[in-house]
């Protein structure tokens, strides 16, 4: 077969586009990029060539800006360049000058796509890059989804290339004396992905000589194995992960602890959340151990409640303690509005959505804040303290919603009221109550 036929074979299996769409291809000025474009200009398809310079080897990286100049010229198609501040960049985002060029790299293609009114944005990756990403991901630690490789087609993103092995595509440069411009970085072996292709290949190959052919195979497998796997998680979830107000989920601990092997469903369930294995190790250990303990993703928060899992995003906003030094007060907290204000208690009607303390038992200023540990009240009409931990159990207050609900404290840092809950019994009206302050919870609808 014909290296062209076997290209535009590999296009049609996969369904990477058609002939009437316009494709951006990335041209690095290396030989497997140049080597797309020229298979691209013999085929007749549509497309602009884009350059990033990422300006990390001096005059070396403009001749290469250069070259793929002078190639898109030839090919008489578009060409879209850049350059980059890589390292600044790298530095400020505090990340690995690699991971700084990516980002930088496929943040700028996407632009140009979307400007150019492109439908897919072509990297030339091939099957040794495959393999070559399969061995990092074992190295580095990984799920099923690593170990099948790089995929031909994702999201606006295809890979035409992945049809030939990196040594084909030598093979096919010198036959048709194709020149290209050769990244002296490629030979360092301070890179990992250079070190795996310089070291590690070789001693492979003598094991197995068709390693890419294998890996392919692999690959698929791992595809069939991961598609079959998304599709029990999914059809799972929703059986384990019960709905609740405010985007939060209710997770029956009994239920996660009957799955088997429990490790890898734990892992893909909560994946889409950000909860790293380490988490969910900490995760087991702890779930028997009692409510309040939390655990954290970079999104995302579960609490254990008692026998139950609660999940939910982060809160961005945080509500610090408030001084109410004047009355009256409008106070917003969280998703409630509260008027705080006094009046003589001389034939005054309560309304819903109010609370009424006696003013002279209490000491200005008041403050307004979220619960603490070790914070001890005395709820209105009930005998003894309580610590308001408990309080909040026995009204079935979610863990995830406690700091949500204000406390009311005076200077002497006595608890005054629960909003909207109980009046602190030190502090109820009696017959000689003179003057009132009113906790009223406003209704905006």
């Amino acid at each position: 077969m014909q290296f062209i036929d076997k290209f535009l074979g590999f296009i049609a299996e996969n369904t990477l586009f058609t002939r009437n769409e316009s494709i951006l291809l990335a041209v690095s000025g290396g030989k497997d990029s140049v080597l797309m474009a020229h298979l691209f200009a013999e085929a007749g398809f549509n497309f602009g060539i884009a350059h990033c310079n990422f300006q990390l080897r001096g005059l070396a990286s403009d001749l290469d800006e250069a070259f793929v100049k002078d190639l898109a010229n030839q090919l008489k198609v578009d060409f879209y360049s850049t350059r980059f501040p890589t390292e600044q960049y790298a530095k400020e985002n505090h990340i690995s000058i690699q991971m700084a060029a990516r980002d930088l790299r496929y943040q700028w293609l996407e632009e140009i796509r979307k400007q150019h009114r492109c439908a897919y944005v072509a990297v030339a990756h091939h099957q040794t890059d495959s393999v070559e990403t399969v061995l990092l991901n074992l190295s580095r630690g990984t799920g099923i989804a690593g170990l099948s490789g790089i995929s031909p087609k994702r999201d606006k993103l295809i890979r035409p290339l992945l049809a030939f092995t990196g040594k084909e595509i030598e093979d096919e440069m010198s036959k048709k004396f194709i020149a290209f411009r050769e990244d002296s970085s490629n030979s360092s072996t301070k890179y990992k992905r250079n070190s795996i292709r310089l070291e590690i290949l070789p001693i492979l190959r003598k094991i197995n000589p068709d390693l890419e052919k294998t890996f392919l195979a692999n690959s698929k497998r791992f595809k069939a194995v991961e598609s079959f796997l998304e599709k029990s998680i999914e059809e799972m979830r929703p059986k384990i992960f019960i709905e609740a107000p405010d985007n939060e989920f209710r997770i029956s601990i009994a239920r996660l602890q009957d799955l088997s092997p429990l490790d890898l469903w734990l892992y893909e369930l909560f994946k889409p959340y950000g909860f790293t294995e380490a988490v969910l190790s900490d995760l087991r250990r702890d779930w028997n151990s009692g409510s309040g303990k939390q655990f954290f993703s970079s999104s995302h928060q579960l609490v254990i409640d008692r026998d139950e899992l609660i999940l939910r995003p982060i809160e961005k906003e945080i509500y610090k303690p408030e001084s109410i030094e004047k009355l009256p007060k409008i106070v917003n907290w969280y998703s409630k509005r509260y008027k705080i204000y006094s009046a003589n208690n001389e034939g005054l009607v309560f309304k819903d959505f109010i609370q009424v303390a006696d003013f002279d038992k209490m000491h200005m200023p008041l403050q307004i804040r979220s619960w603490q540990e070790g914070d001890r009240f005395k709820p209105l009409g009930m005998k003894g303290h309580k610590k308001l931990s408990d309080y909040f159990i026995s009204l079935k207050t979610p863990l995830t919603k406690k700091h949500q609900v204000p406390v009311i404290t005076d200077s002497d840092k006595s608890i005054i009221a629960v909003l909207p809950l109980r009046i602190d019994d030190r502090f109820k009206i009696t017959a000689k109550t003179k003057k009132v302050i009113i906790f009223e919870e406003l209704n905006d609808e």
